[in-house]
């Protein structure tokens, strides 16, 4: 999971292994909580949160990784050293939160920086690109991405009560022959797959 620092404005990945980039003091002293805090702090919706031993504050990695598939990508790399990960990459799995709608950008001052936030935290052109650039792993069946890709635009962060349109929109998402085929071929590579 990824957060940005508030001290230093820098993505941080807080990891559930040891990371040789890593910071040994958020591995040791980070609860699984509050890393899932720290990576969803949305600034406009959740305060920051302070972790660790030297009290740092986080918030989530949303405008500089909303989609941390490079982040996931770049730390296996490190993990694992030089060479083509191609090989080495079993199964990538890849959930986002909803397909967003392609919204006109206005030219009020306000609506321009709603436009720019959204550019900010764009997750499908990430995917999109890490699925060109690694399409080995896509032709070979060990990339999946899964993604609500209709009846979520209009679904703000801040509207948990809309649980039911979510619900209804995923549940509909989940039933469409193509995802369904995509998450089988998923579980059979994943229950394949040596540990």
């Amino acid at each position: 999971m990824c957060a940005t620092s508030k001290q230093i404005s820098k993505t941080v990945c807080l990891t559930s292994y040891k990371s040789p980039r890593g910071s040994d003091d958020l591995f040791d002293s980070t609860k699984i909580w509050e890393a899932c805090r720290a990576t969803s702090a949305a600034s406009s919706f959740f305060d920051k949160i302070t972790i660790g031993r030297y009290k740092e504050e986080f918030v989530d990695g949303a405008t500089g990784a909303n989609n941390p598939v490079m982040e996931v990508w770049n730390q296996a790399q490190d993990i694992w050293g030089p060479g083509s990960l191609d090989t080495k990459i079993k199964c990538l799995v890849s959930v986002g939160t909803g397909v967003p709608s392609i919204k006109p950008f206005e030219d009020k001052l306000l609506k321009i920086g709603q436009t720019l936030v959204a550019i900010s935290t764009e997750t499908e052109k990430t995917a999109e690109r890490f699925q060109r650039d690694k399409v080995e792993l896509d032709v070979t069946g060990r990339y999946y991405r899964f993604n609500v890709s209709g009846g979520l635009d209009s679904v703000g962060l801040e509207e948990a009560k809309k649980i039911d349109l979510i619900a209804a929109a995923t549940r509909d998402y989940v039933a469409s022959q193509d995802v369904f085929k995509q998450m089988k071929a998923c579980g059979d590579n994943l229950s394949a797959r040596e540990c």
